[in-house]
């Protein structure tokens, strides 16, 4: 039973810093798309070095992301996670655990080049996102 309806789903993908540029046409495709979960405290959803095979938008609840045992960021409502491996399917960088119960939206990889084939444009934002995303990152660790 799904926990969020058609037009919530496309509501909270539209608030999704990634998908911004994204036309309403793709959001309804990517809505479809999406199957909505609750997981409780604890759960981990992505396992440092280990391949997964979706993406998650978070509704509500907090994540934490750890590399090699540390934490080094959380994760909450209006974020998404495991976005890179959209792009290309190798091993997770991080381990993400919901720190509190979590609402989320699963997007299944193969699901999303199927919607990315129908809509070039959604490719060309994404990609621009996260070249930002990993520009804001390597600021924040000093990088150039």
């Amino acid at each position: 039973m799904s926990l969020l309806h058609h037009d919530a789903k496309i509501d909270r993908l539209a608030e999704i810093p990634l998908f911004a540029d994204a036309d309403k046409t793709a959001l309804k495709h990517l809505a479809q798309a999406a199957d909505d979960v609750s997981l409780t405290a604890g759960t981990t959803i992505i396992n440092e070095g280990h391949r997964h095979n979706e993406g998650y938008v978070v509704i509500d609840g907090t994540f934490d992301v750890e590399v090699g045992g540390d934490t080094v960021a959380e994760i909450g409502p209006g974020e998404m996670i495991g976005e890179l491996g959209f792009f290309g399917h190798g091993a997770a960088s991080a381990t993400v655990r919901a720190k509190t119960d979590v609402t989320a939206l699963v997007l299944p990889y193969n699901r999303f080049d199927q919607i990315l084939d129908d809509h070039p444009p959604l490719a060309k934002a994404l990609a621009i996102g996260l070249a930002a995303r990993l520009a804001a990152m390597d600021a924040r660790h000093g990088g150039d």
